[in-house]
């Protein structure tokens, strides 16, 4: 996979929501990011149309009014933030990382869970593989 522009925080934050929703609109979007975060629609506009100009969302006018989508996953960014992060922070190590999951005390269960699921995963292909 080619290398992905970079993306703030508020961009990716919006693109997640985007991404949660489907297919939305400036405004759906505005409404949601004034009351959480007091941002203007102006705001939300411009950072929508810069994720669809770096390729991450992508528009479509239906009954006149455009409506965005995720282009590249929001997961897919997020995966390769992390990457990033594990590589130049952390210099490729994991291990970092593992030993802050396992000193969290406010895991959910779900988030627990797929830990778990992780690890399993993890073990079955290290076992398939030898």
């Amino acid at each position: 996979m080619k290398k992905l522009p970079s993306l703030g925080e508020q961009e990716i934050e919006i693109l997640r929501y985007v991404s949660s929703l489907g297919e939305v609109s400036v405004r759906e979007v505005a409404e949601h990011f004034e009351k959480e975060k007091g941002l203007a629609r102006t705001t939300i506009l411009t950072v929508m149309e810069r994720l669809r100009t770096k390729g991450f969302l992508t528009r479509n006018k239906i009954e006149g009014i455009f409506k965005y989508s995720e282009k590249i996953e929001a997961q897919t960014v997020i995966k390769g933030k992390v990457t990033e992060f594990v590589e130049r922070t952390l210099g490729g190590s994991v291990s970092p990382l593992i030993n802050y999951f396992a000193g969290q005390k406010n895991l959910t269960t779900d988030e627990i869970e797929k830990l778990r699921e992780i690890v399993a995963d993890f073990d079955k292909s290290q076992k398939g593989g030898r």
